[in-house]
């Protein structure tokens, strides 16, 4: 997707699977209202950082990494930012960026870091940021491939849809997980909106392989690798089974 393009809205959905790409694309060719052209394959990867104690997490704040094509940058926002549907109310939120070269580690920009921190937390800072600083490490690995279509219609209305390819890692336990994920960002102002959602209820309504979800990519990471709870039951009578053999 463009770096610098606004994105007004955006809506997420799971897919069934990577052909479930196809099924949107005859949705939209069915209908003809709108024109649609394959954009760009693009590569991308995303790591997120927190404590081993998920302090980030818990005071709703997103600390990532971006390597998207050549650009590469550092980012820290408060979740629901992230999650929001409406990208024009982020002003009322908090979100800062800075350039960084993708082979950096994220903590040679310590002042960023703790200039962010403090805005983040305004007065309410009751905490060292440099003792943060040092807690901090990769929490979760997103590899993306996207494949990106341009949408238009002559009403104005500027859509990409991104198909992508999803594996998570969780850093911590190690358990790795897959989804094919379609986002679909809106470009075009408000005077766009009935036609962004003319779009969407098409979508809903005609391809049933499309299952919506306000999950941002690191609520999915979050979800699909944590760890299982051990079940008592099931690992008592595994031992028991054991015990019987043996003797």
């Amino acid at each position: 997707m463009r770096k610098l393009e606004i994105i007004r809205q955006k809506r997420r959905f799971y897919m069934f699977s990577d052909k479930t790409k196809d099924a949107v694309l005859e949705v939209n060719k069915f209908f003809g209202k709108y024109t649609m052209g394959f954009e760009a394959k693009i590569s991308k990867l995303f790591t997120y950082y927190d404590t081993p104690e998920h302090d980030l997490q818990k005071s709703n704040i997103v600390l990532f990494k971006t390597h998207i094509g050549k650009t590469c940058e550092l980012n820290m926002s408060t979740e629901r930012v992230s999650s929001t549907n409406l990208y024009a109310i982020r002003y009322k939120s908090k979100h800062f960026s800075i350039p960084i070269k993708p082979h950096e580690s994220p903590f040679k920009y310590k002042t960023f870091l703790i200039e962010s921190f403090k805005s983040m937390f305004m007065s309410s800072l009751n905490f060292d940021p440099e003792f943060l600083l040092k807690r901090l490490r990769p929490a979760y690995l997103l590899e993306t491939i996207s494949r990106e279509y341009r949408s238009t219609n002559i009403t104005g209305l500027k859509i990409t849809y991104s198909f992508d390819s999803d594996k998570y890692t969780n850093c911590e336990n190690k358990q790795v997980a897959k989804a094919n994920i379609l986002t679909i960002y809106q470009h075009s102002n408000e005077l766009t909106d009935e036609s962004f959602e003319d779009v969407l209820g098409k979508l809903v309504h005609y391809c049933k392989e499309l299952t919506p979800t306000n999950e941002t990519k690191i609520m999915i990471a979050r979800k699909m690798t944590r760890t299982k709870p051990v079940d008592l039951t099931k690992l008592k009578n595994i031992k028991d089974k054991k015990s019987k053999t043996q003797k």
